[in-house]
């Protein structure tokens, strides 16, 4: 799939779901490392057990939202995605961020997206606008919902 044949898809047009993914205490604690973010919530089980409200540690929101890319070039490889030789697709932001349920450590996630949009901007490329949700197997609310924005600019 090409960037033009992504956007011949009509607004709401499902892309895809990656695979589940297990999210381990040393993943969490490796993240609480690399951003100098280490809190018992996180990284202490033997305290969450006897002292947080869930009775386990849980991931960083961050961590979760950092997850994202990880998910979507699994999604974007299996639509056989092909950002070309002349297009870059970059990262752009967010429009909105939410993260209604906490993850707990030993839980299994998973991304899944779904084209909201696209426009021309008037500084040039293509903004695409796509609503990512990470789900939490067994759990009906989602870790997290977003509205994910890139640009697509031409290279050549």
């Amino acid at each position: 799939m090409s960037i033009d044949q992504l956007l011949e898809l009509p607004p709401g047009s499902e892309l895809g779901a990656s695979a589940w993914h297990l999210v381990p205490q040393e993943d969490v604690d490796a993240f609480a490392s690399l951003t100098h973010d280490e809190d018992p919530f996180h990284n202490d089980p033997d305290w969450a057990r006897q002292s947080a409200p869930l009775g386990t540690t849980i991931s960083f929101g961050f961590f979760t939202m950092a997850m994202l890319t990880y998910f979507a070039n699994q999604v974007l490889e299996k639509l056989g995605f092909e950002s070309g030789d002349d297009t870059q697709m970059l990262n752009f932001g967010f429009n909105r961020v939410r993260l209604p349920e906490p993850v707990r450590v030993g839980s299994e996630i998973r991304g899944r997206f779904v084209l909201a949009g696209h426009r021309e901007r008037p500084a040039g490329g293509l903004e695409i606008t796509v609503a990512a949700t990470i789900e939490i197997r067994g759990n009906d609310r989602p870790a997290l919902v977003a509205d994910w924005l890139f640009v697509a600019v031409d290279t050549t």
